[in-house]
């Protein structure tokens, strides 16, 4: 569904909606609450409710195909094990690759069902912030500048990209989406695919000018030189800054092709703030680029925005997750960004 009927009127109320909610951003416990409410009681509470039958098809489609499938699944193995008697283990992975391929099959309509509701109820979040959002999509602009910054693997082997968010976040226009990229590892039988970054890339214009590149990682310590090394294959002279905050100096290591302007943008309070942001997102490795007058953030993170699921009862806690995930990271834009010079 498309929710169009309901979110046409939106578009008059998204300001005003974004400036309570970035006001509430300073009361934590209530922080979401108007905006919780005011998407809900817009449509999607209605939407959600007349769900219920879709919902019910989409758990008897599973069972039935549960029950079709495992029991395909116990006579071949059966008959497998009486006309191969000495091959009675054939027998068992007979059975269990049809049990598999029925698991598999039982989830789809399951998992389209969450599918429709997640797009849905984040559809409408977006617009209720003057975000749009999209499931599918390319890597941004915003991606590949980090790529290029050795901020994010390149090259994997599998890459999957979703939840597309892009608009105004808060006071800044920006992008952000999810990555999960994959690396094979190993040979021969211990040749798998593994994970080798998950989390979200955000970009944003940044208030104040400035022409440099600076990369903001976190320390590792006699790591740093190789880390450093690899930045040279970004084609620019990226040295090492000393920064006057010990705290921060101690936590991340930072480098530029500007020492001064560096350290005019990675001034003293914003290094609080970025500390202050880090510890709020559990220090998942946050590293950030200042490029082309763009601050790119990378966080390391499991799967966010997942709005869907096919149990009713789970749509309001689901929805607030949601709500929490994305104006944790519209906050962050605020944090970081600061009023031109």
């Amino acid at each position: 569904a498309s929710g169009s009927d309901t979110l046409s009127t939106r578009p008059r109320l998204h300001s005003w909606l974004l400036s309570v909610y970035l006001a509430a951003l300073d009361f934590p416990p209530m922080r979401h609450q108007a905006l919780f409410d005011h998407v809900m009681s817009n449509g999607l509470r209605d939407w959600l409710d007349g769900q219920s039958a879709a919902r019910e098809e989409a758990k008897r489609r599973n069972l039935q195909i549960l029950m079709v499938g495992m029991g395909l699944a116990a006579a071949a193995a059966i008959a497998v094990m009486a006309y191969m008697p000495d091959q009675a283990e054939f027998g068992f992975v007979v059975g269990a690759l049809i049990g598999g391929i029925t698991w598999w099959m039982a989830n789809l309509p399951v998992q389209a069902m969450a599918k429709q509701i997640k797009v849905r109820a984040n559809e409408e979040l977006g617009a209720a912030l003057g975000l749009s959002y999209h499931l599918d999509g390319t890597p941004s602009s915003d991606f590949e500048l980090a790529t290029r910054m050795g901020l994010i693997p390149s090259n994997p082997d599998q890459a999957d990209y979703s939840d597309f968010w892009e608009g105004k976040f808060g006071e800044s226009e920006g992008t952000l989406h999810e990555a999960h990229l994959q690396e094979y590892q190993g040979e021969g039988k211990n040749r798998r695919l593994v994970t080798v970054f998950h989390g979200v890339v955000m970009g944003y214009q940044f208030a104040r000018p400035f022409t440099s590149t600076t990369l903001v990682r976190q320390d590792m310590g006699l790591f740093n030189g190789l880390i450093n090394l690899g930045s040279r294959f970004t084609g620019l002279k990226l040295e090492p800054v000393k920064m006057v905050h010990p705290d921060f100096e101690r936590r991340f290591e930072v480098v530029s092709t500007d020492q001064v302007e560096a350290r005019y943008l990675l001034h003293p309070a914003f290094c609080e703030r970025l500390m202050e942001m880090e510890e709020a997102f559990n220090g998942n490795n946050m590293r950030l680029a200042f490029a082309q007058g763009r601050v790119v953030v990378v966080i390391e993170t499991r799967d966010m925005f997942e709005s869907g699921g096919i149990d009713a009862e789970g749509d309001d806690a689901r929805f607030a997750t949601t709500i929490d995930q994305l104006g944790s990271l519209i906050d962050l834009t605020q944090t970081l960004n600061e009023r031109a010079r």
